[in-house]
């Protein structure tokens, strides 16, 4: 199920899944002001992914920033796409949560 809402750095971002709306040779796009993230529908699932975590990764480089070059963005997605994908395991160990209590003082 593609997501319709996603927290970045603890800020809801809506994702919209645009038919129509977008630039021609844009797959996706996002507004870190308002909060949303439009990525173009249709596109195979692999690009999907990949379009939603580069469109992320705008999000969280203008949150913090970095002055990510769209190369950089472009480059950091696919690769941990293909990292998360390769290796669920690891995937699985990023979204634990430390469980143990905080030593009284």
């Amino acid at each position: 199920m593609r997501p319709s809402r996603i927290k970045v750095l603890g800020k809801p971002f809506t994702v919209k899944w645009l038919t129509e709306g977008l630039d021609a040779e844009l797959l996706g796009e996002c507004d870190a002001d308002g909060q949303l993230i439009s990525v173009r529908d249709g596109q195979p699932l692999e690009q999907e992914q990949d379009t939603l975590l580069h469109e992320v990764l705008h999000a969280i480089d203008e949150a913090m920033g970095l002055k990510m070059k769209e190369a950089q963005v472009k480059g950091c997605a696919t690769g941990l796409l293909a990292v998360l994908k390769d290796n669920p395991s690891f995937a699985s160990f990023l979204r634990r949560k430390n469980k143990c209590p905080i030593p009284k003082a």
